[in-house]
């Protein structure tokens, strides 16, 4: 038994009754005596009189609608009710306090899940909460341990600033012992807001009109009237019939409305006996009380339509390092050569390459890149890149790898970087778990303070005389693509002899940077952190927005999807309830795949062709996909404003080859007469002269 232990007494005992459940506090051998708690609801007569003033209070289960009751036993009474099975341990212990019956731990977690446009989080309410908490949880065994408990804890409850609620800081208090002292035992009753019976409420609910008033109109709330727009939404539903017709004629023909013009000119519908009758918003939301969206869009559009569409050497840096990923160096270059934009007479932005290179093996165990300017994203986006298996990172830029190839994976607890955009806050993971335990900055403009990594870029040949640069037709993912296969060639290709030992010299095939680690991994001379594939994109990759439609995710233009069953679950609300906005993340050098959070489930969609065609165009860059979808709004553009001349070029050309004017048909009231005697015997004749052979067939 422990602090928090749910208790019962099935046939009472002493001052504890049967059905009642009681949380074991303390046993205090100083008094001689055993503390129980007990949650007991408030009743609250004059409250229950007048549900109309305050019915989510009353049915929300909040915590302020409780209070902790202190039960105090001898502690010879207590144990000897233990002993002889008067007191019992309940068999379900309840992991949240009673405010939260019916809900779990995990069901209460994902209200915790961030919100778009919320104001104030639970996290941050909770937060609050303790504070005002903290200083009594220090001092837990001197309250328990006082005559009155509870007047220790209002008296502080009267110190704090702002003034606390009495009871309430009480139960805050009692709850967060005795479920472990979890921060969800804090959380609000959210669960049940909103959810009270609204019927046979006489006042109108809803926002107030803007225009005619507050208190316009009549509520909705009376169950006659709920089975008339049923009835008449059953009545007058049908193919083709849009809510509003449906609505004005169940108005006219069972409410028996009329319309008239208000003083304002405008025609409103009224009752001549002044019964009420409801609004157009109020008839949709009782329609969709009952009839779910799908079955109102197959009464629509029919079922057809809903299916379809729904100076000198200091030594190595080598020496003071045994294992691999010991430590790391990375820093960033400039990729010289000049990618062609999609806009006329323009260039991309440069494209910078971060790497990160192991400084034991000499291999290359990330590479990241940024458009434009060295950026800390870039070094991120390398730090995801040695967390993950690399053979899987290839495949995100459309490449074929061996595991041999490029065998690291892991990320290092110690790195080395200058004091650029990689040394900036930026450049960390989102998570402080999987923060380096050491970040060594270089001094300024000291290249050999990192000179593993400084070495290992690209040497390019400076040209004399008038300014030169290097164009190229490749996109800014082949330039990645280019950088990749860069580091493959320096992992397969670059001398190390100069940092094996005599004994690896025998037992290294090739003095490459891959037979190293290979070498070293086989011993377990590794100090790679594993990470997830899953965690690795939530704490390096930039996050986004994206736009859910029903056929697709949608990121600067370009359509996404991917065939897991969550995502289905996002189209169908998107045809549901219309487009909405969801978080993910992406790689801003190659956009052809993007990762999603569908609650806690991250997903990773695929880019797609609008019609049948080659996958390869889809690898394209963030800045790249914004200038494609600035050419195909130009040419829209540019369509809009040519197609009257369109049409005016080529209806003059069917009035100088016809000498009559472009459709001059006029609109006739009746049958056409194609049937009659005369227009058979007409259609006769001309056969003979519209088919060869006399107008046989």
């Amino acid at each position: 038994m422990q602090i928090g232990t749910q208790l019962i007494a099935p046939e009472g005992f002493d001052g504890l009754c049967k059905d009642t459940v009681y949380h074991f506090l303390r046993s205090d051998s100083l008094r001689e005596r055993v503390m129980l708690v007990e949650f007991r609801r408030k009743t609250n007569k004059k409250r229950q009189q007048n549900l109309q003033k305050d019915e989510t209070s009353v049915t929300s289960g909040a915590p302020m609608h409780y209070r902790p009751l202190i039960h105090f036993l001898s502690r010879s009474r207590f144990e000897y009710g233990i002993e002889a099975e008067l007191i019992s341990v309940r068999d379900e212990q309840e992991e949240l306090p009673p405010w939260f019956r019916g809900l779990t731990v995990e069901d209460l977690g994902r209200y915790l899940l961030p919100k778009p446009n919320q104001k104030r989080s639970h996290q941050d309410r909770i937060d609050q909460t303790l504070a005002h908490l903290w200083p009594l949880v220090n001092n837990v065994n001197q309250i328990l341990q006082a005559e009155f408990p509870d007047r220790l804890i209002n008296s502080h409850a009267r110190s704090c600033k702002p003034v606390q609620h009495e009871t309430r800081l009480r139960t805050a208090f009692y709850a967060y012992l005795c479920y472990g002292m979890q921060r969800l035992a804090l959380h609000y009753a959210v669960h049940q807001i909103g959810r009270w019976d609204r019927l046979l409420h006489k006042r109108k609910f809803g926002r107030p009109s803007r225009i005619n008033g507050e208190h316009y109109g009549f509520g909705s709330n009376d169950p006659k009237m709920i089975e008339e727009i049923l009835d008449g939404y059953r009545r007058f539903a049908g193919a083709g019939q849009h809510m509003s017709r449906i609505y004005h004629l169940t108005l006219t023909k069972i409410f028996g409305c009329v319309v008239q013009k208000n003083p304002n000119g405008m025609r409103v519908f009224v009752h001549p006996s002044g019964h009420p009758f409801p609004s157009l918003g109020q008839f949709i939301y009782r329609v969709a009380q009952v009839f779910p969206l799908e079955q109102r869009q197959i009464h629509k559009y029919g079922y057809t339509r809903v299916r379809n569409r729904l100076t000198h050497s200091q030594g190595r840096f080598a020496e003071s390092v045994g294992n691999l990923m010991e430590r790391t160096e990375q820093d960033a270059y400039c990729c010289e050569q000049v990618a062609v934009g999609y806009l006329s007479g323009s260039h991309l932005p440069a494209l910078w390459v971060a790497r990160i290179r192991c400084m034991v093996s000499g291999m290359i165990v990330g590479i990241g890149f940024s458009v434009g300017a060295e950026l800390a994203s870039a070094y991120r986006m390398a730090w995801f890149c040695a967390a993950i298996d690399k053979v899987l990172f290839a495949k995100l830029f459309g490449m074929e790898l061996k595991l041999d190839d490029w065998p690291s994976i892991g990320l290092s607890p110690h790195l080395i970087n200058d004091r650029g955009p990689g040394s900036t806050a930026k450049a960390d993971p989102t998570s402080t778990s999987f923060m380096p335990t050491i970040k060594e900055a270089a001094p300024s403009y000291a290249g050999q303070s990192k000179a593993s990594i400084e070495t290992k870029h690209p040497k390019r040949v400076k040209l004399e005389g008038k300014p030169s640069y290097k164009e190229t037709r490749a996109t800014i993912p082949q330039l990645a693509v280019q950088e990749i296969v860069r580091v493959v060639i320096d992992n397969n290709s670059t001398d190390i002899s100069d940092r094996l030992n005599n004994k690896m010299l025998t037992d290294v095939a090739l003095p490459t940077p891959v037979e190293s680690w290979k070498y070293f991994n086989r011993r377990g001379r590794n100090h790679a952190l594993a990470v997830t594939f899953e965690e690795a994109v939530r704490m390096y990759l930039d996050p986004i927005e994206l736009v859910v439609r029903d056929d697709g995710i949608y990121f600067n233009e370009l359509r996404y999807s991917t065939d897991h069953p969550a995502f289905s679950v996002q189209l169908q609300k998107a045809h549901s309830q219309g487009r909405f906005r969801i978080s993910g993340y992406m790689f801003s050098t190659c956009v052809r795949y993007l990762w999603v959070e569908i609650g806690t489930t991250l997903l990773q969609v695929a880019a797609r062709v609008n019609i049948r065609d080659g996958d390869e165009q889809l690898y394209i860059s963030n800045i790249e996909a914004e200038q494609l979808a600035q050419v195909r709004k130009d040419g829209q553009l540019r369509l809009k404003s040519s197609r009257p001349a369109v049409n005016a070029e080529f209806e003059e050309m069917y009035r100088l080859v016809t000498g009559q004017t472009f459709d001059q048909s006029i609109l006739k009231f009746g049958r056409n007469r194609r049937h009659t005697v005369e227009s058979r015997a007409e259609a006769q004749q001309l056969k003979r002269y519209l088919h060869g052979n006399g107008g046989k067939k």
